[in-house]
């Protein structure tokens, strides 16, 4: 018995981290619609409440693709992702490893030389 439910709980978060992203995107997007629609033609104010719901979902979905993929799926995530909400919850944000140009040596962030522009060119001698 206790086997079989591990098993099943194994399934389970499979199949949410291979379809999770997308059934939190799409059940976000259509929680939206109908939160939207409902606060237009009837008036009701938990349809607010419903519209927010299906925003966070949809968030959380981009979200959970980022934490799979590395790259987000929507410009308007990666936007909120990266300038909107706090870089601790960028799920993409210790991935990239600078790197100093010459093989084999990386720097830190603080140990990263800023960048210096080109000499200007000489004044010409006519």
């Amino acid at each position: 018995m206790a086997l079989t439910v591990i098993g099943i709980a194994i399934l389970a978060l499979g199949g949410f981290w291979v379809f999770g992203g997308v059934v939190l995107r799409v059940v976000g997007v259509i929680f939206v619609i109908a939160g939207v629609a409902n606060l237009l033609f009837l008036g009701d104010p938990f349809a607010l409440v419903v519209a927010v719901l299906g925003f966070v979902m949809w968030l959380a979905g981009h979200w959970h693709l980022a934490l799979r993929h590395h790259e987000y799926k929507s410009p308007l995530a990666r936007r909120i992702f990266l300038q909107v909400l706090p870089p601790r919850y960028d799920p993409t944000r210790h991935w990239g490893a600078p790197v100093s140009g010459i093989p084999g040596e990386r720097y830190e962030e603080e140990e990263r030389p800023q960048y210096q522009p080109p000499p200007p060119p000489p004044p010409s001698q006519y």
